[in-house]
């Protein structure tokens, strides 16, 4: 019998000024659903809804890296803290700072890949997934 997994990501979740927050549900280590779009010049956020099933996580960090046409064009960390499971069994919510959505030059059409991850201060994986998102002029 296994047991369950100490960290399980529910959903990663993007947020932009003049939409709807998106909701990235994890399926099988990537992210479904499709790119998101994001406006060139906009800030945008990402959000974190995870559960500890069991014990207790320390020093939590966020790191994503961005990727086009496989060169490196962006990179966050961000510290998450540390977790044990929560007293009524509601999952945690982690909002991460706003960040902006490249403009002019540094804006090239096509899809940008990403490579979210969730790491212990003991090196721990815990999360590795992949998702994907567009930027646009304007919404469409």
């Amino acid at each position: 019998m296994s047991e369950e997994p100490k960290f399980v990501l529910l959903a990663l979740t993007v947020s932009s000024e003049g939409r709807e927050r998106r909701r990235l549900d994890p399926a099988d280590g990537r992210l479904a659903a499709g790119p998101v779009v994001i406006k060139e010049g906009v800030e945008y956020s990402l959000g974190l809804e995870f559960r500890v099933n069991h014990g207790d996580t320390s020093g939590m960090r966020y790191i994503h890296v961005v990727k086009r046409a496989g060169i490196t064009v962006d990179k966050l960390e961000a510290v998450l803290g540390s977790y044990g499971p929560s007293p009524d069994g509601s999952p945690w919510k982690k909002e991460l700072p706003a960040e902006e959505a490249p403009t002019g030059l540094q804006a090239r059409s096509g899809t940008y890949s990403v490579r979210s991850r969730v790491i212990g201060d003991e090196g721990t994986v815990y999360v590795d997934v992949e998702w994907s998102y567009k930027l646009a002029k304007e919404w469409q």
